[in-house]
């Protein structure tokens, strides 16, 4: 890799869609960066929220550069594009709810430049509360395909887990980081072709991770670092939002089989995960539809709507992918 190439050490990339609060915490952390250890660039992708705020925060953050995409087509797209646009060897993708120190980015930036075997590196992260996030995360399959699956996993395999996951390890190595925080070197990521624009919302970070580990990489998290997650800065705006990013969970697991997994086996995964959430989702559907006015199971009664209409709209047009991804047309 060559200087002329790599003008500065690191491009910082947010995605954002209507969750400004968070956003001005966000990048309030981030423009207190001295700047004194590495080079680094802040790129923030609005998703067309369409709202006035795109210009406010461009004047409040003059020093960052601010793009607007041409819709709402999800957080690896939006990824994709800030990439597009960064000048950094190294890549750190943040979700617009994380608040960063700079000594964990820099922790960050320094331990994936020492592990070039490292192909994709994460922290450890917790809310304002100090609530941890769960770092123990596996590949989809029947043994993860839901909870109670995951549970007895975790309970048949658990010290072999608690090696592997031990805090008194520098280093870990999930199958998955999640993708609010994840860095890794551009060369890398044009490697493994980018973030996938098949998935609109979630379980695009499944799919990178997998991805990186066909290609002979390690997926790794460093637990000498955190960083703060206030989780659902952008995905709890309303009801209607909150229903629809509960649907996209659902669905980009679909997506995620449909992408690794072929023949019988795939047919499996689908035919299972569609009849498990169709039953166990059936009863809150009906208790939200006589009691609309308890938000949590008015919630549920629009999820199981989103998803009769999303499973008949997979038998007609013959895709799993979400009908919000920019591929879904293709």
């Amino acid at each position: 890799m060559s200087y002329i190439k790599f003008m500065i050490d690191l491009s910082i990339i947010i995605v954002n869609y209507k969750g400004w609060d968070a956003l001005k915490t966000c990048l309030t952390a981030l423009e207190s960066f001295k700047n004194n250890k590495y080079s680094f660039e802040v790129i923030i992708v609005d998703n067309c929220s369409n709202d006035n705020q795109l210009s406010v925060f461009q004047k409040r953050f003059p020093n960052f550069q601010f793009f607007e995409n041409k819709g709402n087509y999800g957080f690896s797209n939006g990824n994709n594009y800030g990439e597009s646009k960064a000048k950094g060897e190294y890549l750190l993708f943040l979700n617009s709810d994380i608040i960063a120190s700079e000594s964990a980015v820099s922790k960050l930036l320094r331990v994936i430049m020492a592990h070039p075997d490292i192909s994709v590196l994460s922290c450890r992260k917790k809310n304002n509360e100090g609530k941890e996030e769960k770092v123990c995360r596996f590949f989809l399959s029947f043994k993860t395909i839901t909870g109670l699956f995951r549970a007895i996993y975790k309970i048949k395999n658990k010290r072999k887990l608690s090696e592997r996951f031990s805090l008194k390890k520098d280093l870990i190595f999930p199958d998955v980081v999640l993708g609010s925080v994840v860095i890794m070197s551009k060369e890398n990521f044009e490697d493994i072709g980018g973030w996938n624009d098949n998935y609109w919302l979630y379980c695009e970070d499944d799919d990178l991770c997998r991805r990186v580990i066909n290609k002979g990489g390690k997926v790794g998290l460093c637990n000498r670092v955190t960083m703060i997650h206030n989780h659902g800065g952008t995905t709890r705006i309303n009801k209607r939002t909150t229903a629809l990013t509960k649907t996209e969970v659902i669905i980009s697991h679909h997506v995620y089989f449909s992408q690794n997994f072929t023949g019988i086996h795939a047919y499996l995964l689908h035919t299972f995960f569609m009849i498990n959430n169709l039953i166990f989702k059936f009863i809150p559907f009906v208790l939200g539809t006589f009691f609309f006015f308890i938000e949590p199971l008015n919630i549920r009664r629009r999820v199981y709507f989103n998803l009769i209409k999303y499973y008949l709209n997979v038998l007609v047009v013959r895709t799993w992918i979400s009908p919000r991804s920019i591929n879904y047309k293709k």
